[in-house]
């Protein structure tokens, strides 16, 4: 499987926003920030799609 910027920002992100998370449930000043992670966890979601979607497109250009 080919693997793009996108895809690596995209888990990154996504593992960055699940650790927040986990961190807002056991300390009470990173709980305040639980909203933010949420937005963290979407973002990093729409850059994993995206990527998803570039390889495809790549994949499909190169075999035409």
């Amino acid at each position: 499987m080919e693997v793009n910027g996108e895809t690596i920002t995209g888990i990154a992100l996504i593992f960055l926003s699940v650790l927040f998370l986990l961190a807002g449930m056991i300390n009470e000043a990173w709980s305040l920030l639980i909203p933010a992670d949420f937005l963290i966890l979407a973002i990093g979601a729409g850059f994993l799609s995206l990527g998803i979607i570039t390889i495809h497109r790549k994949k499909r250009h190169q075999i035409a």
